[in-house]
């Protein structure tokens, strides 16, 4: 059988991409096709079939084949006494997304996923893509063109054509080379970007990546980027990826650096992790339901650390960033009460229902793989190195990886990952498995930065100097709320488990007016509790579905929001060096601070 697909924009404004598959040599009196129900890389059933219309079929002549819908996503043809058969439909694009597809009278932009259906029994068989651009506009795709052909393009298999996400659109193309291997950047989309600047970083990072592994593992790669005015998100994919950035973040150094180069740092290390390196049940993937694994934490949380240690390497971060966000990193665990319940393990497996299903309950029920993960990488990589003197690290692991698993077609073996590490390490990992990825013990950060000659230090954002360095600050009172502010209302959004409005009568969705009879908005609330102590006990004021209620709340304690790392008073030489071969610069000066806050973008305190 053969198998060609085309896909056609005539009206970019209705938002329809109109798709064609046409079968070839069939030799059975029906063919069933399916729309894959989720997209690697994002784990959640997003069912994409519900944005399919006008399914038709005809046989070679033309003439109208019968069909019916069998199922939410699957689709079955009458084929008996033809060997061709040709389905068109159109799938409505509106979302721009990493995840979904986008079209629009600016561009198009599709995630395979969103828009093409599989013949059941043919998924191995090779196919060709036909593009038609809206005139005037150019195609970015990372699969390779077909010979002598213009606008059309050959994927291996399915999964090739699945994994090869396409910028279609009067977007700017830059080019570069790195380990003599050809780039793309494909860049929709206009803010404060300086592209010279772009491109040159971005080609610090492919080489520092490629020379964890020695090489680059395909013959070129495709960064799509969306400069927009919506949040940063990526999906990785085997040789390219899509990464959606806000429009004006390429201006200050800072966000650049965080919410940029890190992105982008981040998906292009999934070209090992995740995309070859992988869980024994991701080899071949089900697209008509979950695929489970619990190794997300290590699939994405140890991308999250590397694309630390790769921004460093390449001198694109210093390592007084790197460490102000691993702060950052560690307040968010630390706020999160789930930390306690919810192991990195579980937290793998389950998120096709909870990560990316999140409710006022989450933070106290669950943690993020990519968060926990990237701490406990963290740890590993430190222990690693302490206990081999430096000769052993976290770069050995995912080689290793690279090397006896992804490069002679084997996956991670799911229930003794830990053997993986430990065959690297030479030494037994099981405490520290059972304990902090299988468990939910509160991770050593002290023990194990202090190897690196580091200390943590806690407080408040406002601290004032206290005059003793080693006397920790005042706890402050708290009542285990987050509240957000609303329309002009303050809204209760989330009551922590571990908090004093868990014992009370507070519950998220209340709007909360006065603090002991005197009005209160969640700007002001912070002040407001400075003024008591944890123990006493205040009135609240609250609308509850417009019914107005008192609660009485016991004060507690207010989570620390500010963490700084900062040199031991008393380092060794073996902990300096430590600290060098992690970060790659000298042990710093006894000054030295590198603050996280917990107060960024993406989260709002916990009050």
């Amino acid at each position: 059988m053969q198998l060609t697909y085309t896909l056609a924009m005539p009206t970019p404004v209705t938002h329809l991409f109109h798709v064609t598959l046409t079968v070839t040599g069939l030799e059975q009196p029906t063919a069933e096709f399916a729309m894959p129900v989720w997209t690697p890389g994002s784990y959640l059933v997003r069912e994409y079939a519900r944005h399919v219309q006008g399914f038709a079929a005809a046989d070679g002549a033309g003439q109208g084949r019968p069909w019916r819908k069998i199922a939410k996503n699957r689709w079955l043809v009458e084929t008996a006494g033809v060997d061709r058969v040709t389905l068109s439909y159109q799938v409505y694009a509106g979302e721009l997304s990493v995840r979904t597809s986008h079209l629009d009278s600016t561009h198009g932009y599709f995630n395979g996923a969103t828009v093409f259906m599989s013949l059941d029994g043919g998924r191995d068989l090779p196919c060709d893509l036909v593009i038609t651009p809206f005139p005037g506009w150019r195609i970015s795709t990372p699969l390779p063109a077909a010979a002598g052909e213009i606008n059309r393009y050959h994927a291996d298999n399915f999964d090739h054509l699945i994994d090869s996400p396409t910028e279609i659109g009067a977007h700017q193309v830059i080019e570069f080379e790195a380990l003599g291997k050809p780039h793309r950047i494909a860049f929709y989309g206009h803010g404060n970007e300086d592209l010279t600047r772009l491109t040159a970083d971005t080609q610090k990072i492919v080489e520092t990546a490629g020379a964890i592994f020695g090489g680059l593992p395909y013959d070129d790669y495709l960064f799509i980027i969306h400069a927009t005015e919506r949040r940063r998100g990526g999906l990785e994919h085997r040789n390219s990826s899509s990464n959606g950035v806000v429009r004006w973040n390429f201006g200050d150094d800072k966000e650049y650096r965080q919410q940029v180069l890190a992105l982008l740092a981040h998906e292009f290390f999934h070209v090992w992790n995740v995309k070859r390196i992988v869980p024994v049940g991701f080899l071949a993937f089900d697209y008509d339901e979950e695929n489970y694994t619990k190794l997300l934490w290590v699939m994405e949380g140890w991308t999250s650390y590397f694309e630390l240690l790769i921004l460093r390497r390449a001198g694109l971060w210093t390592a007084s960033a790197v460490l102000e966000e691993t702060a950052q990193r560690i307040l968010r665990l630390q706020q999160t009460p789930g930390r306690l319940l919810q192991s990195a393990e579980m937290a793998s497996f389950d998120t096709w229902i909870k990560f990316y299903r999140p409710d006022e309950n989450s933070q106290n029920t669950g943690i993020s793989y990519y968060n926990k993960g990237a701490l406990l990488g963290m740890l590993l990589d430190l222990d690693l190195r302490r206990q081999s003197g430096g000769q052993r690290c976290l770069d050995d692991v995912m080689r290793h990886c690279w090397q006896d698993y992804a490069l002679v077609g084997r996956g991670l073996p799911e229930a003794d990952f830990q053997a993986v590490v430990e065959t690297v390490a030479g030494a037994s990992l099981a405490d520290f498995f059972e304990r902090f990825v299988r468990g939910v013990d509160e991770l050593p950060f002290d023990d194990l930065l202090a190897h690196a000659g580091l200390e943590l230090r806690f407080g408040y954002q406002d601290d004032k100097p206290n005059g003793a360095a080693d006397t920790p600050p005042a706890r402050r009172a708290g009542l285990g709320l987050r509240v957000e502010e609303t329309d002009g209302r303050s809204l209760i959004s989330t009551v922590f488990a571990d908090g004093a409005g868990a014992a009370a009568d507070v519950a998220p969705g209340d709007e909360l007016l006065a603090l002991d009879g005197l009005r209160v908005t969640a700007s002001s609330l912070n002040r407001r509790l400075d003024g008591y102590h944890p123990g006493d006990r205040v009135t609240l004021t609250l609308f509850r579905r417009d019914e107005l209620r008192q609660a009485e709340v016991t004060l507690g304690v207010r989570p620390f929001n500010r963490l700084q790392m900062r040199p031991a008073a008393a380092v060794t030489e073996a902990q300096q060096a430590l600290f060098s071969q992690w970060l790659h610069e000298p042990f710093p000066a006894p000054d030295f601070v590198a603050t996280g806050d917990i107060e960024i973008e993406s989260e709002k305190p916990k009050t």
